[in-house]
């Protein structure tokens, strides 16, 4: 996997730099160029990497920067780094974080680095982010990085739910339909959500879908999950999965405050080793038709 160089250039007087450039040359020939150390960043601060509900849906991070020191941090650049994310999370435009405070920073996130530079077999890079910071106080600028937190796994689950869907991707099209499907009326009415499943037409590769889990809004007909084991492979011919759904609950509420439920959660296991969630969304047309239903079902329309 390649890894972005990390560089940063500071401040100092012409003959340092002239000593500086003298030493590099003369160790060219024999050794790659060393990093040039970072001065020190101010005291006390800290970062996080975190993502809400919302955030994963919008394919963002959120850094989050805390200043335990003294004194206000103005930060003139902000850029995050990770062996698992391409290059290009950088955040160009200044922001203040005041001495005692915090501040969450989001980034639309880069895409997912799901080889690995020695080939297959090989270990997976470590999950985790580096928040480079170029710095301004009163007592001067700086630059430097700090290792960021990730108490929620953050990192770990960006890279195994792109890679996922990468692998998915490159056997067979998920894909939700445009309308539900459904009979009856009023409380009597059944509703069905049918998947298509389009495995591509060349290479090779397969996945099993284990089942998709109900959400805050859907549940299963028969119970709360749907339990598949549908084998998938390249070449083979299109499946239509068949899904009853009911109401998880009859709330009006649940409709006013949901954000997720007509997100449907497939878990699977692919061919090359990775598995996990994999989420497919609902269009406009088929979100407004399945609240629709839930509304005629649960009689609170």
């Amino acid at each position: 996997m390649s890894r972005a160089r990390l560089t940063r250039r500071l401040a100092m007087p012409p003959a340092a730099v002239f000593a500086v450039a003298a030493t590099a040359l003369g160790l060219a020939a024999c050794a790659p160029l060393a990093r040039i150390s970072a001065a020190e960043l101010p005291e006390g601060l800290s970062a996080r990497v975190q993502q809400g509900r919302l955030d994963i849906e919008a394919h963002r991070l959120v850094v989050r920067i805390e200043n335990d020191g003294d004194a206000p941090v103005t930060v003139e650049r902000l850029e995050v780094v990770s062996p698992t994310l391409a290059p290009g999370m950088v955040r160009g435009e200044p922001f203040e974080v005041g001495a005692g405070d915090a501040l969450q920073i989001r980034l639309p996130l880069s895409a997912s680095e799901c080889g690995t530079e020695d080939g297959p077999g090989s270990e997976p890079p470590t999950p985790e982010a580096t928040i480079l910071l170029d710095v301004e106080t009163a007592a001067g600028a700086s630059s430097g990085e700090l290792t960021a937190d990730d108490p929620h796994g953050t990192i770990a689950r960006v890279a195994n739910s792109e890679c996922l869907a990468e692998s998915v991707e490159q056997v067979a099209a998920i894909e939700m339909p445009e309308h539900l499907r459904s009979t009856g009326s009023g409380t009597e009415r059944r509703a069905f959500i049918d998947v298509q499943v389009v495995p591509a037409s060349s290479g090779d590769g397969s996945f099993v879908i284990d089942r998709v889990y109900g959400t805050t809004l859907l549940n299963a007909e028969g119970g709360v999950d749907w339990p598949l084991g549908t084998e998938v492979t390249v070449g083979g011919e299109p499946i239509t999965i068949t899904l009853p759904v009911r109401p998880a609950r009859c709330d009006a509420h649940a409709i006013a405050d949901d954000k997720r439920g007509t997100i449907l959660p497939f878990e699977i296991r692919t061919g090359d080793g990775r598995e996990g969630r994999l989420d497919r969304s609902s269009g406009d047309t088929l979100k407004a038709e399945l609240y629709a239903y839930y509304g005629e079902r649960c009689a609170l329309q």
